[in-house]
């Protein structure tokens, strides 16, 4: 064994000492990194911690979450086939106001700061681009190592129902978690998810949406609707639009719907 991987019995001990902690004499031993993109650099072990057991256990624990994220996001963002290439460069800049959203939306990704969560509300009419900017901004954030997931608020709640099926991957708790700690969420069309009229501020749609919201507290969160502020109000109920507007920056883009303009017939 020696002849064929001598690596496996290249180890040295470095150090012997007495834990603090859990009390256990703990020998250091350092011995190269047998494969991988690390291969031949060396590597340190405790030997007999169980603190040190503990901590290990603990980022592994903490790697799996990631994956875990970045799993979930991959499956679970929605964007748009005419979407997918939306970026800053290609934003139609076809009046002053969405010229000015641009810049808006620039600074706001460019001067992202984890600890210094601020919300946004993009607000306008069908075709100006809302949509457009707020994948923009979580490209660019994705970009700088963010955690930023795009998703439509209709097809977000379709996909909370599918976790109440039987062969569902992963738990509604399971999404609700992943949606509250990622760095950047971008909630498209808030407002446009299906209620019957009597159920509006009052329905299952509406609980879901607090819930989501509210757990991004402290978070950046973006949101885009077509509706007014009053008539978005009385869509998502009081409480969820009094939780939508803190610490939140407002901007209503305004022009002709790009899609159908010198489409006339």
């Amino acid at each position: 064994m020696k002849t064929i991987m001598p690596e496996l019995t290249s180890v040295s001990e470095i150090e012997r000492y007495t834990c603090e902690g859990c009390g256990n004499e703990v020998i250091v031993v350092e011995a190269p990194i047998i494969g991988g993109p690390n291969k031949g650099d060396l590597s340190r072990h405790k030997r007999g911690c169980l603190c040190w057991e503990n901590e290990q256990a603990r980022e592994a624990k903490k790697v799996q979450q990631k994956l875990k994220v970045r799993h979930m996001i991959e499956r679970y963002s929605t964007v748009n086939p005419d979407l997918a290439n939306a970026c800053f460069e290609n934003y139609q800049l076809l009046n002053p106001n969405l010229e000015k959203a641009h810049s808006m939306a620039w600074e706001y990704a460019d001067s992202f700061l984890l600890d210094e969560p601020v919300n946004l509300l993009l607000s306008g009419m069908y075709g100006l681009g809302k949509s457009h900017l707020a994948y923009s901004i979580c490209k660019v954030l994705s970009d700088k190592g963010f955690v930023s997931l795009f998703i439509s608020v209709p097809k977000l709640l379709t996909i909370v129902k599918s976790t109440y099926r039987d062969d569902s991957n992963f738990t509604e708790a399971e999404l609700l978690d992943v949606l509250s700690k990622v760095d950047f969420l971008a909630l498209d069309d808030i407002g446009a998810e299906k209620v019957r009229k009597e159920e509006e501020g009052d329905s299952w749609a509406t609980e879901k949406l607090f819930e989501i919201i509210d757990g991004r507290s402290g978070r950046h969160t973006l949101y885009t609707t077509n509706l007014t502020s009053d008539t978005l109000q009385r869509k998502v109920g009081p409480r969820n639009f009094s939780r939508m507007m803190m610490n939140t920056k407002v901007f209503k883009l305004e022009g002709d719907d790009y899609r159908i303009n010198n489409k006339r017939f």
